[in-house]
C-alpha cells in the first residue's frame, strides 16, 4: 500500500537522490554569477561581494557585507540638515532578482 509522505520527509529523501546535489550546486553557481553581474553594476565603492557556500544537502549564495541586508532590501537615510525629512533608498535586490524571485509574493 503506498504511504502519504509529508513535505519535509520529501525534502529528505529527494535531497538525498543521486545528482541532485550536483544539479543544485550548477542552479546556485548560475545564481551566484547572475547576483555578480547585478552588483557589479551598482558598486562604486565598498566592499560587497557574492559568495556561494556548499552544505551538507544543499547550496547558499550569500551577499556579504556589513550592510547587507540594507543592500538587499533598502534603508532610511536621514536628511542632510536636521529639518529635511528622512528618505527611503530601496533595495537593489541583488541575490532575489539573481534567483529569478522578483516578482513572487
Amino acid at each position: 500500500m503506498a504511504r502519504l509522505l509529508g513535505q519535509k520527509a520529501i525534502n529528505k529523501v529527494v535531497s538525498h537522490v543521486e545528482g541532485v546535489h550536483h544539479e543544485l550546486g550548477d542552479v546556485a553557481r548560475r545564481i551566484k554569477g547572475n547576483a555578480e553581474a547585478r552588483l557589479a553594476i551598482h558598486r562604486q565603492t565598498g566592499s560587497a561581494r557574492v559568495t556561494l557556500t556548499e552544505g551538507e544537502t544543499d547550496w547558499l549564495v550569500n551577499l556579504e557585507d556589513n550592510a547587507a541586508l540594507s543592500i538587499e532590501f533598502g534603508h532610511v537615510v536621514k536628511g542632510k540638515y536636521e529639518t529635511d525629512p528622512p528618505k527611503f533608498a530601496p533595495g537593489l535586490y541583488i541575490l532575489t532578482g539573481a534567483a529569478g524571485l522578483e516578482n513572487i509574493g
